[in-house]
């Protein structure tokens, strides 16, 4: 099969010894994923709990219709005249209603709606602080009120076909200072003529720095599963690291043991700026017996929660074995706190002097444990893989995921197809990926 190289190296020789090289690859796929529909949902009629007295309370003060000199108060949510109560304990239908109106009076005075003198409830940030706060509240009760939602019928989804296409031309580059450092970079642009964020490192003796779009120092020297399919098949066989939006890392290899961490420097929304924000991992990779073995550890920082993760890997000739296990701990076990009830003596919401304040209910935020395993094995032009993941969390059910898939080499173009049951979900993928 004729075969066309359309990478190119350019070098550019500099003063003195130093050099650099920039190069350009490509990869593309065309294929298909057909995902199984939804299942059929039976219809689930709403119901309600019960309130508390101090629910009851609060909600009594916040739709009271107080009056001066024959006209509704200006500053309560309820602007009708007439009490907005909440005359049975259990909640209803009429009751959920009642709570949503005073809610959408509240913001619509927080915002500053126009006839609601406003400007009497919010020309300080104290009382924008209490009208925000008794939103929130009055939220909580309606809630609380609502023990399961209603589901409508609905019939089995279709299940879908889509095509999956995608070009990625990929630039890299190189050098070398007259000192014996190197560096270089990494990017790529879509087919869709946008752009993504690469990464830049310099490294010698003293290891390797790298700043750009990062996996976390886990994920490096931990690693995923093995997948399948064409396009992934929906990724299942990847764990999901809470580091892997960090810019700035450092790793080092030496004598078969590598070691990577890694950080978010603060920039805006998109990295965590209270807590911990680190990553950092450890490799161990060496011969036994003729078989490639390696042993990764590796822990994540990200505010209050931690992610401890290792690896185990085997390869002799085509077969390679993978073991991956991660421990999600979700922050710090939350105390239970009773509830109670607002009062006030002018009912107005900005000089109300106890304010309510609901039940927290006692949380564990139990960890959650995800293991998995895949076995690849190559002979001659085709390869089979399969992997399985069962993620588990105390209180709810495993989720379980599977995959079997082959690949076929073309010569420059491979063939790839694969079946995933992603939590009683099929997945087929089919097609063709290219390298240029």
């Amino acid at each position: 099969m004729k075969h066309t190289l359309l990478a190119t190296t350019a070098l550019v020789a500099m003063t003195g010894a130093a050099a650099a090289e920039i190069t350009i690859s490509g990869t593309a796929r065309i294929g298909m994923v057909t995902t199984e529909g939804a299942a059929a949902a039976t219809a689930v009629a709403q119901t309600y709990n019960t309130y508390t007295a101090a629910q009851v309370t609060t909600m009594n003060l916040l739709g009271a219709a107080v009056t001066t000199a024959g006209a509704a108060e200006a500053l309560t949510y309820n602007l009708s005249g007439t009490a907005q109560s909440i005359t049975a304990i259990a909640a209803t239908e009429a009751s959920t209603a009642l709570i949503d109106g005073l809610i959408a009076n509240a913001e619509a005075r927080l915002a500053g709606a126009p006839g609601l003198n406003e400007s009497a409830l919010i020309d300080s940030a104290a009382e924008r602080a209490v009208i925000t706060a008794d939103i929130a509240t009055m939220k909580t009760i309606r809630d609380f009120g609502l023990a399961n939602k209603a589901v409508a019928a609905a019939a089995k989804a279709k299940d879908t076909t889509v095509g999956k296409n995608r070009v990625r031309i990929s630039f890299a580059g190189s050098g070398t200072t007259d000192g014996g450092l190197t560096y270089g970079f990494s990017a790529r642009a879509d087919h869709s003529n946008t752009s993504t964020g690469g990464s830049q490192y310099i490294s010698g003796a003293f290891g390797k720095i790298t700043m750009g779009d990062l996996d976390g120092g886990d994920e490096q020297m931990v690693g995923n599963l093995s997948g399948v399919g064409s396009s992934g098949a929906g990724s299942h066989q990847e764990f999901g690291y809470q580091s892997s939006a960090h810019n700035i890392g450092y790793s080092v290899s030496m004598a078969g043991i590598s070691f990577a961490a890694t950080t978010d420097l603060v920039r805006g929304a998109d990295s965590t700026e209270t807590g911990s924000n680190s990553a950092v991992g450890l490799k161990w990779s060496g011969d036994m017996g003729g078989a490639t073995v390696g042993i990764a550890l590796g822990q994540s920082k990200v505010g209050t929660a931690s992610e401890d993760s290792m690896s185990a890997s085997v390869s002799m000739g085509g077969l390679k074995i993978m073991a991956v296990s991660h421990s999600n701990d979700n922050g710090p076990a939350v105390a239970a706190v009773a509830e109670t009830a607002a009062s006030s003596a002018t009912l107005t919401s900005n000089a109300r002097a106890v304010s309510y304040k609901a039940r927290t209910l006692a949380a564990t935020n139990l960890d959650t444990d995800t293991t998995g395993l895949s076995l690849s094995y190559a002979m001659d032009a085709m390869s089979v893989t399969a992997y399985t993941k069962t993620e588990s969390t105390s209180g709810a059910a495993d989720k379980d995921y599977s995959g079997v898939g082959f690949t076929y080499d073309l010569g420059g173009a491979t063939l790839k197809a694969g079946f995933v049951d992603a939590d009683d979900i099929s997945v087929m993928d089919i097609g063709v990926n290219f390298s240029f």
